[in-house]
């Protein structure tokens, strides 16, 4: 890395390619990415080792979120030998460690080190947040335990939102934050609903939410920023694709 990158077209991407990486236990970006695919445009997953999180100890849970780094540049050197225009990055907990100066400048590094653009999911949701009208007072769901939740509250109130409401599933492996249920992601933001929430967030990649954004918008009647939906969304816009993307919420359809 550190060259120029090479990007181009081929037979079935006539307009982009977008390199997405994911950690290698998730099973939910890739699909839900490819449902949003425009005409034209593919997607291309490399995969990238983490370390598990002990779900029995907080403080090593604590410890963990502030310290794991996983093969992020190995997984990078990988995707960009298919020639992207952009990558996304499909895992959503490290780029909310700190405050927003540290968020770009993590973003900032990493475009340094490709060269293309390089969407990290806390930079994504800022931004669809700022595309719908910059709601001051949000409420956060995620898969997480207290920890992470606690971690992405500090993040959201550092760039000067009002954090009214944050509900974490608390899925006991990464695994399992793919199989809660839509019954059970539903009952999460119910939790959430409160009368001064302008809006809702989602973060965790592998929470299966993107496809569900629709009905949660008209169930309670607010917009919701998911970081799935945020990330594939601000890839695009970034590489100048404006399509409206269909069946996935206010944010994707109408910015």
């Amino acid at each position: 890395m550190n060259q120029q990158p090479k990007i181009s077209i081929d037979t079935l991407a006539t307009r982009a390619k977008i390199a997405v990486i994911v950690p290698s236990t998730n099973t939910v970006v890739q699909p839900e990415m490819d449902a949003m695919r425009p005409q034209g445009v593919t997607n291309h997953v490399s995969r990238m080792l983490l370390p598990v999180r002990p779900y029995d100890d907080m403080e090593l849970y604590r410890q963990a979120l502030e310290n794991e780094k996983g093969n992020l540049e190995d997984a990078l050197n990988l995707a960009l030998h298919c020639e992207p225009h952009a990558i996304a990055h499909g895992h959503s907990i490290h780029s909310f460690r700190g405050n927003s100066e540290r968020a770009q400048a993590e973003e900032q590094h990493l475009e340094q080190l490709t060269g293309l653009p390089f969407i990290t999911p806390s930079r994504a949701v800022l931004a669809g947040l700022n595309a719908i009208g910059g709601p001051t007072k949000i409420a956060v769901l995620t898969p997480y335990w207290p920890p992470a939740d606690s971690l992405i509250k500090d993040f959201f109130e550092s760039c000067g939102f009002q954090v009214v409401a944050n509900h974490g599933l608390k899925a006991t492996g990464p695994i399992a934050v793919s199989q809660f249920t839509h019954e059970q992601i539903m009952a999460g933001f119910q939790v959430l609903n409160q009368p001064t929430v302008e809006a809702f967030v989602h973060v965790g990649t592998n929470l299966p939410v993107s496809a569900m954004t629709e009905h949660i918008e008209k169930t309670f009647g607010k917009p919701l920023i998911g970081v799935n939906v945020a990330t594939y969304w601000w890839a695009l816009r970034r590489i100048g694709i404006m399509d409206p993307i269909l069946g996935f919420g206010l944010l994707a359809q109408k910015y």
